[in-house]
Order: C-alpha cells, then structure tokens, then sequence
C-alpha cells in the first residue's frame, strides 16, 4: 500500500508542478493584463503555489497515517507475522527526509485465526537496515490483502475495544511481538534491541 500512496503522491506532485509552469507561462504571455497590478497579482500568485504546496507535502506527509487511523476506527486490523524481508529503494518526502521501502513477506491471520501468505511494501526509517522476524498488527481489508499497513503498537495498545481482539489472538498463537514505532519513519526490532538500543541512550 505505501508503494501505491507513493505512486500517487508523485502524480500528485507532478500536477502541482504542471500547474505552476502553466501559471507562470500564463502570466508571462499575458503582462499587459496585469501590468497596472503588479503586487497584487504577484501576491496572488504566490499565495496560490504556496496553497498548491501545502496541499501536497499535507498529503504527502499524512497520506499513510491518515489511512491507518481510518481503518484502525473502522476495525480493519489483523495480526502478522513477518517472516523476512528485502529492500526495495529509497525515496524522499515532501521534507527531504529519505526513506526506504522494504518488501515484506508476511503471514496475516485474519479476526477468525485464519491464516494467508502475502507480500506488503512497507515505508520505513532509513535507521531500517534490516527486517526482524516477529508478530505485528496490521490494517486488513479481505479485498485487499496485499494492501496491508504496519500499526504502531502505541494506537492498538491506546484502543480498549481492541483487547478483547489482541487476548484472542495472545490465547490462540502466543505472538511473539516486534516494537513498532515511528522515528522519522516506521522502525521495527525485537524488544531485545529496543531495550539496548534505550540502555545506549541512556
């Protein structure tokens, strides 16, 4: 899914970028329009591509997030289990931060325990140098299976509704969880190296 989110931000992008230039062409091939009003078309101007601007890098920036909690409320949330992982590439986002997308393979089981093999594409931190093993929930729609999104375990652990589900699953597959959490991008690792990576810190 955050391939796609990606795929359409760069389209997004690609309009806000063809609407300055056709902006900017229009007021050059047209002067004589504007030439008594020169701050306030100038004013005008500017304050429309900083609107385009802001529309983009808003969308950009919350597009994947946004989709968590929509789905999250809804209660499209399964449990996976990451099995490995290899890179994909890099990209930045509408703040030059550079991320880095790895290729998942994962076992989901849906809200009735019953299990599918599938591939997601997940953006992460570049502090992402590899892809632990271990149990993660993620958002699920049957339709969509390939469409999953990592949630960070402080949303599902926040949501009391949600521990009727999560006992259900601890009961039925005793999971072992990996800590997923969110430091300039998704970052995933055994509670092992979260507790040493904090004991270095500290």
């Amino acid at each position: 899914m955050q391939l796609k989110l990606y795929k359409r931000s760069t389209l997004l992008l690609t309009i806000v970028v063809l609407i300055d230039i056709i902006s900017i062409v229009l007021l050059l091939t047209n002067r004589q329009l504007w030439a008594n009003n020169k701050a306030t078309t100038i004013f005008v101007f500017v304050l429309f591509i900083f609107i385009l601007s802001l529309i983009y890098s808003h969308y950009d920036l919350n597009a994947d997030k946004n989709l968590i909690k929509k789905r999250v409320s809804n209660g499209d949330v399964a449990l996976a289990r990451i099995k490995g992982g290899s890179f994909v590439r890099f990209a930045r986002d509408a703040r030059l931060r550079n991320h880095v997308y790895w290729k998942l393979d994962v076992e989901v089981y849906d809200n009735d325990m019953n299990n599918f093999d599938t591939t997601i594409i997940e953006k992460f931190s570049t502090h992402q140098t590899s892809i632990p093993s271990g149990y993660v929930y993620v958002t699920y729609l049957p339709d969509k299976k390939d469409e999953c999104l990592i949630i960070p375990n402080v949303i599902i652990s926040s949501i009391p509704e949600y521990k009727p589900l999560v006992d259900d699953y601890e009961k039925a597959l005793k999971p072992k969880y990996l800590n997923a959490y969110v430091n300039d991008g998704l970052i995933l690792q055994t509670y092992k190296d979260s507790i040493e990576a904090s004991k270095k810190d500290n």
